[in-house]
C-alpha cells in the first residue's frame, strides 16, 4: 500500500510481482495517464484522488493511502515520505555511485526535491566525504520547501496547485533533511515543461517533467558557478511517462506553455 506520484509505485510494482504481493497505489489526478496505465499493466490497483485538497483532507492521497493501509488486513503502508529507508537507500547506493563516477571531484549536486529521500541521502554521504560540496534542491512554485528552508516558517500561503509532477510538497516529509541542503531554487511549471522538451530536442535526453525543472533550476543558478566546477544533476524520470502531456503539443498549448 503506497501513495505515489509514479516512481516509487513502479518500483514497488516490480517488487510485488517478484514477491507475489498485491499492490495498491494511491495517486493524484494531476499525474500523467501513462503512469497509471503502466502501474495497472504491472498488476497494481490504482486509486486516484483530487490534487486540489489540503494534505490533511480525508480525500487527499496522503490520507487515503494511510487509511487504506490501516483498514486492509495483512497490509503494509510503505510511506515513502517518512520511511527512513528512502534516504538510507540513497546514502548507501546513489551517493557512493556519484562519488565514484566523478572520482570525488564533484563540487555541486543538484536534484528535484519531493519526498526528500534522494537529496538527503546523497547529501549526507557526499558531505561526509567533502563538506565543501554544495547541495542544491529544486523546488516548484506552490511548494513550501524554499521558504521553510530559508525562514523556518511553514507558510500555508505558499501552497497552491501546480502542474509539475514529482517535486515540491505541501507537507514536511521526515525524509527532507534541511540541514544538509545548501539552498532551494524554484522553477515555474512553464519553464519545467519547456526545458523538459528542450532536453529531448537539443540533448537527446528523453526525460520526465521534474528533470526539466532540475536543469532549468541549475541554469538559473549559473552565476554561482565557477569555470572548473563539476556539477552533477540527477534526472529522476523517463519521458515515456509524459507522452500525453509534456510531449504533446495540444496539452502544452492548453496549458499556455507553447
Amino acid at each position: 500500500m503506497e501513495g505515489t506520484s509514479g516512481n516509487t509505485g513502479m518500483g514497488l510494482a516490480l517488487a510485488a510481482i517478484v514477491k507475489g504481493y498485491k499492490l495498491i497505489c494511491v495517486s493524484t489526478d494531476k499525474q500523467s495517464k501513462e503512469k497509471f496505465d503502466v502501474l495497472r499493466a504491472m498488476g497494481a490497483e490504482v486509486i486516484v484522488c483530487p490534487t486540489n485538497v489540503a494534505a490533511d483532507d480525508p480525500k487527499s492521497y496522503y490520507s487515503v493511502s494511510k487509511r487504506i493501509g490501516e483498514e486492509t488486513p495483512n497490509s503494509w503502508y510503505v510511506n515513502q515520505y517518512d520511511n527512513p529507508s528512502n534516504a538510507k537507500a540513497h546514502y548507501e547506493n546513489t551517493g557512493p555511485e556519484i562519488w565514484d563516477q566523478t572520482d570525488g571531484k564533484l563540487t555541486h549536486f543538484v536534484v528535484g526535491v519531493g519526498t526528500g529521500g534522494t537529496i538527503s541521502g546523497v547529501a549526507k554521504f557526499l558531505k561526509e566525504k567533502n563538506p565543501k560540496i554544495k547541495i542544491w534542491g529544486i523546488d516548484t512554485y506552490g511548494s513550501i520547501f524554499k521558504k521553510y528552508h530559508e525562514t523556518g516558517i511553514f507558510d500555508e500561503k505558499e501552497i497552491y496547485p501546480y502542474s509539475t509532477e514529482g517535486i515540491g510538497e505541501d507537507i514536511l516529509p521526515k525524509n527532507v533533511n534541511f540541514d544538509v541542503i545548501d539552498l532551494f531554487e524554484k522553477v515555474t511549471d512553464k519553464d519545467a515543461a519547456i526545458y523538459t522538451r528542450k532536453l529531448a530536442k537539443e540533448e537527446g535526453i528523453f526525460a520526465g517533467n521534474s528533470c526539466g525543472a532540475a536543469v532549468k533550476g541549475l541554469i538559473q543558478l549559473k552565476n554561482r558557478l565557477k569555470k572548473d566546477d563539476l556539477v552533477v544533476v540527477l534526472l529522476h524520470d523517463s519521458g515515456s511517462r509524459y507522452i500525453g502531456k509534456i510531449y504533446n503539443d495540444e496539452w502544452m498549448k492548453k496549458m499556455n506553455f507553447l
